[in-house]
């Protein structure tokens, strides 16, 4: 699909064959899992960061996305590889004390001059060490707690999240990530949650009076139609104090349980009233107080 070419003992791509029929198919089979791969992991990255992040800090997943996606095309018209957001580099950036992006353009350049200059040098690096620093950082992003945590958050939380990982390890990072998705809607489903909630929200809104405004969800609300809800929200004038009414909801799914809390943090630090109703109606699945809350009465 992509051969290369010598010119003046450098190697430089030659993407004649790419557009040959017997290996356009391919090519776009490649070019989609990328994008696909790409983005998710950008975006997973992303979000760990923010929840990683001590100051409570909230990444902007457009221009992530953005970046990523320049940077990566630029890096295809001289036969690189593809870039990520990556979460072990982030992760080793805070646990040392990093506040700013500064630390991401530090890093790149320091990476750059090595490679550039001293190549030599890198490859005297065992590959057993660099190893170890994986192994050792992975541990702490998925050590045995985030396990008990989730068992404690709920049983089918951690149904979801084991399923999760045997997808992950046995084919891939998309496939895996599919199969959690799949395992979570099929729960959901059980839990009595309408099959056309998981798609699309169901939101009514009205204003009681002239400086409120109430935000009824019914059916459910669950993960998959979470960004509709908060775009809704958001599309709310900042001069107005927000009711949302959660008692004609079936199942209120511990996602939408962990950004409510988010959400009522950022309401409090732009000044702004946001009232939660609704939810003495349920019960939780677990203690915890993101786990998930099903009404049975309906």
């Amino acid at each position: 699909m992509c051969r290369t070419t010598s010119v003046r003992g450098s190697r430089s791509p030659n993407f004649t064959g790419a557009f040959e029929s017997d290996h356009l198919y391919h090519a776009l089979q490649f070019i989609l899992m990328f994008s696909l791969v790409g983005t998710l992991e950008s975006l997973l990255s992303a979000k760990a960061v923010d929840l990683l992040d001590p100051y409570r800090r909230k990444s902007n997943f457009n221009l992530d996305l953005l970046g990523v996606g320049i940077a990566n095309t630029l890096a295809s018209f001289v036969g690189g590889l593809p870039m990520i957001s990556e979460i072990v580099r982030s992760k080793a950036n805070i646990d040392n004390g990093a506040r700013s992006r500064f630390a991401n353009l530090f890093h790149g350049l320091f990476l750059l001059v090595f490679v550039a200059l001293l190549p030599q040098l890198i490859k005297l690096i065992p590959n057993a060490s660099l190893a170890a620093m994986l192994v050792f950082t992975g541990y702490r992003l998925a050590s045995p707690y985030e396990f008990i945590h989730m068992y404690r958050v709920g049983r089918e939380q951690l149904a979801i999240f084991v399923a999760t990982i045997i997808g992950v390890l046995a084919t891939d990072l998309l496939i895996g990530v599919g199969m959690g998705i799949a395992v979570k809607a099929a729960f959901h489903i059980y839990n009595g949650a309408p099959i056309s909630s998981l798609f699309t929200p169901d939101i009514e809104v009205t204003e009681p009076d002239r400086s409120t405004t109430l935000v009824t969800v019914k059916n459910a609300a669950v993960f998959s139609t979470w960004i509709g809800l908060r775009r809704m929200i958001h599309s709310i004038a900042a001069d107005r104090s927000v009711i949302l009414d959660l008692s004609a909801t079936q199942l209120v799914d511990h996602t939408v349980m962990e950004k409510l809390q988010e959400l009522e943090m950022d309401f409090q630090q732009k000044h702004r009233k946001l009232v939660i109703i609704g939810l003495e109606l349920h019960h939780g699945l677990s203690k915890h107080p993101h786990a998930a809350q099903i009404r049975t009465d309906f």
